[in-house]
């Protein structure tokens, strides 16, 4: 093993539990010289030539035999006190860790400075995260600076100047929030009368009722939806030609909101993921947390503390073109917020924040909402909501006409959000691409289309979507491999 380097989990020796000058088997002792014996096995002699030899033990100095008793009071080895994975007691350390106490590990055998610890004296520590998680629940995320979403940008004047000038266009041309209750299973969404720009999905997965193990959760119906059900629902007939699908998929059901997409006409194109926080988790009297994720099942690998909402787009849209509808790069796809109580399918609200930066489409829709999902801008629908006020003809007026922001600075009027020059001067952009020189394609022997095939429009070859993302808006199985096939041949290598 290198210098430097302890097993996290080897227990010190016995002599670590007991200060210098101190027996192993018999405590604690008054310390006058057995240091030296312990580290060197004999006591040192001084040579003929550097003067007279002395018999005897050497006493320790008063000041420093002091300073070691204030440092390891005298114990016995019955109770050692709480070890981080270098190995030994730290002095001063408590024999058991505070919540929010980081135990350090030596991660070089060499100082800060480059130069060696033997000549140094020096130690080079960091805090272990990951020890902390084991010793007491604590997760590795709680320590990440600048969590809060107000205060995320302090240190950006120009990102935290955008999102305030958005949030004020937003909190003006947000409609009033509007809820209806029904049986999604029952429910004809096509009564609703209008396309959505943004779906909001947080189905009953059955990943949510086996995280309680069958037991009851208030104010939560964790009756789990089957595949099956969830496709039956007619989300590609209410949203827009050009629209979005975020869909929530817990932990393992991601294979599941693929083949939704698929079924509904989306293609998949990001994955935002939610990691969970336990900051203010309850702790025992030891400073471990009492309750702990409740994430992690009999089939996990690791201990969960994620979960994932899939970003689905229906239709071609472009960062670059079309910035009326979109506005990309304005947040980040990672969400760290707090874990809420056991059993609570509760997600984040940073994600209809990062939902409304994004897309500037003001027909909002989610499906499988609650009374804590009701928002103004949005219209929600499920079975758990205690109110309704859903009026299909006032909700319609909202949307008339084409004006936009700064136009029109209230919620009447238009589909659309609106910007200022400001913005889209503020907003990240992703940097122009140099052009690619593209050989010239040869006529196909196929092809009867004329001119016309010349006319094409090419797409992008960084947007264009993959294959498995098309789901049914892509082509028929079979016909891009039959053009393959149908292709005038390669010409023959030259002959060297």
């Amino acid at each position: 093993m290198p210098p430097g380097y302890v097993v996290a989990n080897q227990m010190p020796p016995p002599e670590a539990f007991c200060g210098p000058g101190a027996d192993a088997r018999n405590g604690p002792k008054d310390g006058r010289g057995s240091r030296s014996r312990e580290r060197h096995g004999r006591r040192r002699r001084r040579s003929r030539e550097g003067g007279k030899e002395k018999k005897g033990r050497r006493r320790q100095d008063p000041a420093r035999e002091q300073q070691d008793r204030a440092r390891y009071p005298s114990r016995g080895c019955g109770s050692p006190p709480f070890c981080p994975p270098y190995g030994f007691p730290m002095p001063g350390m408590h024999s058991v860790p505070g919540p929010y106490r980081l135990p350090l590990v030596q991660r070089s055998s060499m100082a800060d400075d480059g130069v060696s610890q033997q000549v140094s004296e020096k130690f080079l520590m960091r805090n272990d995260y990951c020890q902390t998680f084991v010793d007491t629940g604590l997760r590795p995320q709680n320590f990440i600076r600048d969590l809060d979403y107000p205060n995320r940008y302090s240190e950006y004047p120009k990102i935290e100047r955008l999102i305030c000038l958005k949030d004020t266009i937003l909190a003006k041309r947000a409609t009033p929030g509007m809820s209806l209750r029904a049986e999604l299973k029952n429910f004809d969404l096509a009564s609703l009368g209008t396309k959505f720009d943004v779906i909001l999905i947080d189905p009953p997965w059955s990943e949510y009722q086996a995280r309680v193990s069958g037991l009851y959760v208030p104010h939560e119906d964790l009756t789990p939806w089957t595949l099956d059900e969830l496709k039956d629902l007619k989300i590609g007939e209410i949203a827009d030609t050009q629209s979005f699908c975020f869909l929530w998929c817990g932990e393992s059901h991601l294979e599941d909101g693929r083949a939704l997409f698929k079924r509904w006409g989306f293609r998949r194109v990001e994955d935002i993921c939610w990691v969970k926080t336990n900051r203010v988790a309850q702790v025992d009297e030891r400073g471990r947390v009492k309750q702990g994720s409740v994430m992690y099942g009999d089939t996990s690998i690791l201990q969960r503390t994620k979960e994932h909402c899939v970003l689905g787009v229906k239709g071609t849209l472009k960062r670059s073109e079309d910035t009326h509808f979109i506005h990309a790069n304005c947040d980040t796809d990672l969400i760290m917020m707090e874990e809420k109580e056991f059993g609570s399918t509760f997600k984040p609200t940073e994600l209809y924040e990062t939902i409304e930066h994004f897309c500037l489409g003001r027909r909002r829709l989610e499906l499988f909402g609650l009374d804590r999902n009701m928002r103004d801008g949005w219209l929600t629908l499920g079975r758990g909501l205690t109110t309704t006020n859903w009026n299909k003809s006032l909700y319609l007026s909202w949307f008339e006409g084409d004006t936009m922001w700064p136009e029109v600075q209230d919620h009447v009027g238009g589909r659309l959000v609106g910007s200022i020059p400001e913005i889209d001067a503020l907003r990240p952009k992703s940097p122009d691409r140099p052009c690619r020189d593209r050989p010239p394609e040869k006529p196909r022997s196929h092809d009867f289309s004329g001119p016309s095939a010349a006319a094409r429009e090419e797409v992008d070859e960084d947007e264009r979507p993959l294959p498995e993302d098309l789901g049914e808006a892509g082509p028929p199985p079979g016909k891009e491999d039959e053009e393959d096939a149908t292709a005038a041949p390669p010409p023959p290598p030259p002959n060297l």
